[in-house]
């Protein structure tokens, strides 16, 4: 698929459809909050109940079960991904002071040089890169979000009408 994906309709209709054309045709999921997965791990429960908790409940679909595990699982890993990195630079610099030695440019260039650790960050690297695609998916970068406003919000009533109507 070229160019940008398109925008599922909710978020269209929630947007505001600025060239007034009609909605193209969609499947017809079934609107709600989709239930937390039995199978989920400990580690990604309350990421998962914190994506719940700030999504916008009409954007949602029980379809979107999978991917939001996705999103929680996905998430809990590069906690811990980042967690055991900066555990590695302290005990790496622990190793440093105890044998007297200097780690010229700081603990986290001292890893970078170990070839396992430079892996490692590549691959932290490529699934933060997944977790940004996955969170924009939901409307969960600020970029995303500015494309997203609801129309009970008050940014939704411009000044404008705001004068007009009192």
């Amino acid at each position: 698929m070229r160019g940008r994906l398109p925008k599922p309709n909710k978020v269209r209709e929630i947007e505001g459809m600025r060239g007034h054309r009609p909605l193209p045709k969609e499947a017809n999921h079934r609107p709600g909050v989709p239930d937390q997965p039995q199978k989920i791990s400990p580690e990604a429960q309350p990421i998962w109940d914190e994506l719940v908790a700030c999504m916008d409940p009409r954007i949602l679909c029980q379809t979107d079960r999978r991917a939001l595990w996705q999103l929680a699982e996905d998430e809990a890993i590069l906690a811990e991904a980042y967690s055991g990195f900066w555990e590695m630079t302290r005990a790496l610099k622990k190793e440093a002071a105890s044998k007297g030695k200097d780690l010229p440019g700081g603990p986290i260039m001292g890893a970078l040089m170990v070839k396992n650790a430079r892996m490692a960050m590549s691959s932290v690297k490529d699934l933060a890169n997944r977790v940004i695609i996955e969170r924009r998916e939901f409307g969960l970068t600020p970029s995303a979000r500015t494309r997203i406003a609801s129309k009970n919000s008050d940014s939704a009533v411009d000044s404008l009408e705001l004068k007009l109507c009192g």
